[in-house]
């Protein structure tokens, strides 16, 4: 029998920190990590959900038959265990927890038995990248031995579900911090302080490295067909103020080129920290970047590896000298900025290239003429009309992906984004919260969250949702695949 596990949660309830110092005791609660949920017609796993509850001691009740509540040793968890639909209709029901006088609600959903979804996972604990196609998530798992951490590299076939260990890395050989690339050849990298550990699938491994530069080279992203990586390093040159700076880096077949750079940076002066190649198209022929000079993170784009960079959203690019009262009240010549610009994403470029996501930045002076006051709205940026859509319609936002045809995955706020939305470029549409546009896509219900990737045949998704506790924020990745092939 296939042993399937529960493939989608809905909606997590606040685990809000206490505001003073002082906990208040007297307030009775019922605090839980997710308020609805959802199981296969049959086949799953039991389900466990973190309780907080004042006071500590709580029950739970279930309203059906086919699914049952447990308590872990320590009151922690609450565990929901379905027995299977033998029906062809969905069924529902409610779980109550109580402590006290406080109550909380859980909805549950199970399928029908013969009704196949494509599949909903996170990835919880796991630092994570995806493949160009989508084919493969790849990153690290942790755990602790003798006092130390043991990392465990590892890559998941989103089609098969299958999840590949590629050894157990001791934090005195390597002290991973980041995953940055996975490749559809089944190459992951995995940056671990100064430099970039490439793994493959039997736990083989190699430290990139590079002669001329003043630095191990990043990679950053790289094509479906895997002949080209795209990354940056640091490079003697008088190109900057200091002597030094980062340069935009392609490789071709394992071989390093150069990519040109603009004669000016963002604001239009001289480059100081220079230039990062940072994604490249999944057929390989659009590479974007940003610039990283104090804080202007603007993006640049070539069409070929040989071509002239040109700013994205080159059309509503402007550059304002603007004359600032500095902090010594004398006056100076400052540029402001306005155009495209990201951080450090790289999955901001369609799979064909046509599109490139960010987000539209304005500078103005406030009546002090000292503060800079900005207004960032996502934006999406045609490279084959070479013209910018900025969308202003959910104030503040950042452009995260599209697809080729326009569908645009849009990210409310521009700093910590738990929430998004889906918008149609070509048409000027509406299309949902991330949350309803999947559900109207796939018919899976997820948790409030963003959409970060969605391959060329649109079958695999990767994003990102927000899990509040009494400790904090925490942001965890999560993938939908279609189902597994029997």
């Amino acid at each position: 029998m296939k042993t399937r596990p529960t493939f989608w949660y809905v909606l997590f309830a606040s685990l809000l920190p206490v505001a003073c110092t002082t906990e208040v005791t007297d307030e009775q609660y019922v605090k839980l990590e997710q308020v609805a949920c959802s199981f296969y017609g049959s086949d799953n796993e039991p389900l466990e959900i973190k309780i907080k509850s004042n006071p500590s001691t709580w029950e739970a009740e279930s309203n059906a038959a086919w699914l049952e509540v447990g308590k872990s040793e320590d009151g922690s968890m609450l565990t929901l265990t379905a027995t299977d639909n033998d029906t062809d209709s969905e069924r529902s029901t409610v779980v109550t927890v109580t402590a006290g006088e406080a109550i909380q609600e859980i909805k549950v959903n199970q399928l029908g038995l013969d009704i196949d979804m494509p599949r909903y996972r996170t990835l919880m604990g796991m630092s994570s990248a995806i493949s160009p196609s989508g084919r493969y998530i790849g990153g690290f798992e942790s755990s602790m031995t003798d006092g130390s951490y043991v990392f465990h590299p590892c890559i998941i076939d989103t089609y098969t579900g299958e999840k590949t260990v590629c050894g157990d890395i001791p934090e005195s050989q390597f002290a991973f911090a980041e995953t940055t690339v996975m490749s559809d050849g089944g190459l992951l990298f995995i940056r671990d302080g100064s430099q970039d550990i490439m793994f493959d699938r039997d736990g083989n491994y190699t430290v990139v490295r590079a002669e001329g530069y003043a630095s191990n080279p990043r990679v950053q992203s790289t094509s479906s067909d895997g002949r080209y990586w795209v990354g940056y390093a640091m490079k003697e040159t008088d190109k900057s103020e200091h002597g030094r700076m980062y340069w935009p880096l392609v490789w071709i077949d394992g071989e390093i080129h150069e990519l040109e750079i603009p004669d000016s940076n963002f604001r239009g002066e001289s480059f100081y920290t220079g230039l990062m190649a940072r994604g490249i198209s999944a057929n390989g022929s659009v590479i974007y970047g940003t610039t990283w000079d104090n804080d202007d993170f603007g993006m640049v784009y070539w069409t070929d590896i040989n071509s002239s960079p040109e700013y994205v959203g080159k059309d509503v690019h402007e550059i304002n000298p603007v004359t600032v009262i500095g902090a010594d009240g004398n006056e100076y010549i400052s540029n402001f900025a306005n155009g495209m610009i990201c951080t450090a994403n790289r999955m901001q470029i369609s799979p064909s290239g046509t599109w490139i996501a960010g987000s539209y930045r304005t500078e103005t002076l406030a009546e002090d003429r000292q503060t800079r006051i900005r207004e960032q709205y996502a934006a999406f940026y045609n490279t084959a009309t070479e013209t910018t859509t900025i969308i202003k319609d959910y104030g503040e936002s950042t452009g995260l992906r599209a697809t080729d045809d326009g569908i645009a995955f849009i990210g409310l706020g521009t700093g910590g984004i738990t929430e998004g939305v889906v918008y149609d470029l070509n048409g000027g549409a509406h299309l949902g919260t991330t949350q309803e546009w999947i559900y109207n896509n796939y018919g899976l219900n997820v948790p409030t969250g963003i959409v970060n990737f969605i391959n060329a045949d649109k079958d695999i998704i990767f994003g990102t949702y927000a899990v509040t506790t009494a400790q904090g924020t925490a942001f965890c990745k999560y993938y939908i695949a279609p189902p597994i092939a029997e």
